[in-house]
């Protein structure tokens, strides 16, 4: 019997290869079927003396927070910084400008995280304006840069070109040093309110802070600069810096990621920015900063989903590694041991419901034979022979039926009931 056969190798056949197969279902699902999230993260922030510095701490000092392993990373500029996101397990995050988007299509925003005005500053006793630039020494930044690349669209805007000037690589406190030493005329440096550079030429009174004329045509021009307006004392109230109101272009910072980002990776990183900018400041209000409109950079769909308050319940239940891990073991590693626990107890009801049918079978056959034996006892007694037969057909399939121990009972049972029905066929058989 085929199925006697199976059950025999029960064990090599289906238990065994079962169990292997859960086994390799489990590592599958560990180690590929959903790419965990990493527990390192690379920031790319940019030159080590820069703006981004640190605001890459704020952010590596909560991440830390979560169980991570944070590595900041500097680069010569704000480009090679985003050059090596670019490159997949070179860094995991970046900040932005959003005049660097269309340089980079293969980044996304996970959220706008700032602002950052564009200052312009020249002698007092200088130009006034950009329109009056021509000709003069203008230190816009090294070629590339953000800052060179908003000067050359705002002296454009000023009806100027870059070949108009004589430009210069210098940036910082090189060339706020070298426009107080008269070696410039004019100094571009696009950054926050606190950089060195902006406090030590807002308070110089040899040095002035020019205000942008027709800002609303110049963003029409270039949407990754907007207006912004810098009031009278917002620098310093006491000593009325700036002593009007003025008019700045801005652009807009923004937390980068790659487009393979983890989104589990891109939260907690959104998370983490809603903790560094929950607070105002600078031209910024309160709740103003993470916005998840206005990006220059596409934004991330999970970003999008994350604006909307949609996220994953473990990750508002545990922390960012343990979610991860128990999202696997409740969404992969459970259903697989279940659904293995099950086949492992069904196994043995379908080898039980399988014997079980053949023993019934017997009895069904042998009740049939009963019943024709005692027709064929009244009616024609010389077919009793053929009675006889049949039963010992059936009994020899029953003897030779090879049964787990378990069954031996019911085994027992029907040889005895089939040695009844012999007895008595024989008594017909001897009237």
């Amino acid at each position: 019997m085929k199925l006697l056969h199976l059950y025999r190798r029960r064990w090599w056949l289906f238990y065994l290869p079962l169990l292997a197969l859960t086994g390799a279902a489990l590592w599958w699902s560990a180690a590929g079927w959903r790419a965990r999230p990493p527990m390192q993260v690379v920031i790319s922030a940019g030159p080590q003396q820069g703006g981004y510095a640190p605001l890459a701490r704020r952010y590596a000092e909560r991440l830390e927070r979560q169980g991570m392993s944070v590595e900041i990373v500097y680069s010569q500029s704000q480009a090679s910084a985003l050059d090596r996101l670019v490159k997949p397990g070179d860094a995991s995050v970046s900040f932005a400008q959003g005049i660097y988007a269309p340089a980079y299509p293969s980044l996304q925003a996970l959220a706008v995280i700032g602002q950052e005005p564009v200052w312009v500053f020249s002698h007092a006793s200088g130009a006034t304006s950009l329109a009056q630039a021509r000709g003069l020494r203008l230190a816009i930044g090294p070629a590339g840069s953000a800052t060179a690349m908003v000067a050359g669209v705002m002296l454009k805007n000023a009806g100027l070109d870059l070949a108009d000037v004589v430009s210069s690589p210098l940036s910082g406190l090189e060339a706020a040093q070298a426009l107080q030493d008269g070696r410039l005329d004019m100094v571009f440096e696009a950054g926050s309110e606190d950089s060195q550079t902006v406090q030590l030429l807002t308070r110089n009174g040899t040095v002035q802070l020019l205000g942008i004329d027709h800002a609303g045509p110049l963003a029409m021009r270039q949407p990754a600069l907007q207006p912004v307006l810098l009031p009278q004392g917002s620098i310093e109230l006491r000593g009325d810096i700036p002593s009007r109101d003025l008019t700045l272009m801005s652009l807009q910072t923004h937390l980068v990621v790659r487009t393979d980002t983890h989104p589990a990776l891109q939260r907690v990183l959104l998370d983490a920015a809603n903790n560094v900018h929950e607070f105002p400041g600078f031209l910024q209000r309160q709740g103003q900063f993470p916005s998840f409109r206005g990006s220059d950079f596409p934004l991330s769909p999970t970003a999008r989903d994350y604006s909307l308050g949609e996220r994953p319940w473990l990750e508002s239940l545990l922390p960012y590694g343990q979610a991860q891990w128990a999202e696997l073991v409740l969404y992969a590693v459970l259903p697989i041991l279940v659904l293995a626990l099950l086949l492992l107890a069904w196994i043995p009801r379908v080898f039980d419901w399988r014997i079980n049918s053949a023993l019934n079978n017997f009895y069904g056959e042998l009740k049939f034979l009963e019943s024709e034996m005692q027709q064929v006892a009244t009616q024609n007694p010389m077919k009793l022979r053929g009675v006889l037969e049949s039963l010992d057909r059936i009994e020899h399939k029953v003897i030779v039926l090879d049964l787990p121990p378990e069954y031996s009972e019911r085994w027992y049972t029907l040889r005895e009931h089939l040695a009844a029905d012999r007895e008595r066929l024989l008594r017909l058989r001897a009237r």
